[in-house]
This record gives C-alpha cells, sequence and structure tokens, in this order.
C-alpha cells in the first residue's frame, strides 16, 4: 500500500484508516502466513488479534511513531502470535501420542542437572523484560530486528544492549557458586 494513514490519523481512531489498513495488508498477512502449519481461519484470527494491538498500541501512546511501515510493524505483531499459536499447538498431546505406562515412569525418573535446576530457577527470577527478549530471541528464533518490532523497542542497538545485559545477569546469577 502506497499511502498508509499517518500516525497521526490513527491516533484519532479513524475507522476508515483502520479499515485501509486491515484490508490492504490482509491478503499479504495470510499469504506470509501460510508458511506456517496453521489452519486458514486461525490465521484470520491471528490477524484480526495483530489490527487489535496496533490499534491498542497507537490509542495507548505505546507507538508514537513508526520506525518502520505500519505493514512491518503489523506483520510483526502477527508473526508473535503465530508463534504462540504453534507453541499452543505443540503442548496439545493426541490420544495415539501418549507414552506407555513404562516411558512414562521413564521421564518422571530423569532428573534435571544442578545446572539446569539453576538455569531454570534464575531464568524465572529475571525481570518479564529480560525473560521476554531471552526467549523471544533463543527460544522462537525471532532476529533483532523483528524483536525490535515486536516488543516496541526504539531501534535495534537498544534492543542488542538490553539481549546483552540480561545475559550478562544470567550468568551472574549462574556463577557456579549459586548451586551445587
Amino acid at each position: 500500500m502506497k499511502n498508509e494513514p499517518s500516525i497521526t490519523t490513527l491516533r484519532t481512531g479513524d475507522p476508515v484508516a483502520y479499515q485501509v489498513i486491515y484490508e490492504g495488508y490482509r491478503d499479504a498477512f495470510i499469504g506470509f502466513a501460510s508458511k506456517y502449519d496453521i489452519q486458514q481461519d486461525t490465521i484470520l484470527d491471528v490477524y484480526q488479534e495483530s489490527m487489535l494491538a496496533l490499534y491498542e498500541n497507537v490509542m495507548s501512546g505505546k507507538v508514537k511513531d513508526f520506525s518502520s511501515s505500519i505493514k512491518t510493524y503489523l506483520f510483526g505483531i502477527g508473526k508473535l502470535k503465530l508463534y504462540e499459536q504453534l507453541r499452543a499447538q505443540k503442548k496439545m498431546v493426541l490420544v495415539d501420542d501418549f507414552p506407555e505406562q513404562g516411558e512414562i515412569e521413564e521421564i518422571e525418573t530423569m532428573e534435571l542437572t544442578s545446572q539446569q535446576k539453576a538455569l531454570k530457577k534464575h531464568f524465572q527470577n529475571l525481570g518479564d523484560r529480560c525473560r521476554n527478549i531471552l526467549e523471544l530471541f533463543y527460544l522462537n528464533g525471532l532476529r533483532i530486528k523483528e524483536i525490535m518490532i515486536a516488543a516496541n523497542y526504539e531501534n535495534e542497538n537498544t534492543v542488542k544492549a538490553q539481549k546483552s545485559r540480561c545475559l550478562k545477569q544470567l550468568k551472574t546469577m549462574m556463577n557456579p557458586q549459586n548451586y551445587g
């Protein structure tokens, strides 16, 4: 779309401006999301949730200006929501896939190493922003630019610095003296 509505227009809550965005990017988003193993109706739900998040972020003042296009911002939100859908799907267990009793006992007897326990504990003790940025980068595989857009950081350097600080904090917490 060549003429995206301005942030000023969006802040007024103009329904026509939001409709232009919704209709202008819907098909492109469906095409983008089709590469994931998600049903069409779920993709449409994710798109609508992404539009709602865009609206709420603009109206609340969380977004003061777009450092990229509205499309990039909207797709960044959508991509995170698609990842959430994929994560939710993987947590579902089909009855046929459920392990046999012997396998369950084997899984239950597996113990985490003391270092793994410490990592789990210390990761949970990190602040929300640190946990979020590390999950987005390491678990979801998002690139720095994608995290910047999705988590509403001002620029890529801010994301890199925050990620570095969070890792340093986690490594400090993981000092071998802290577990044993």
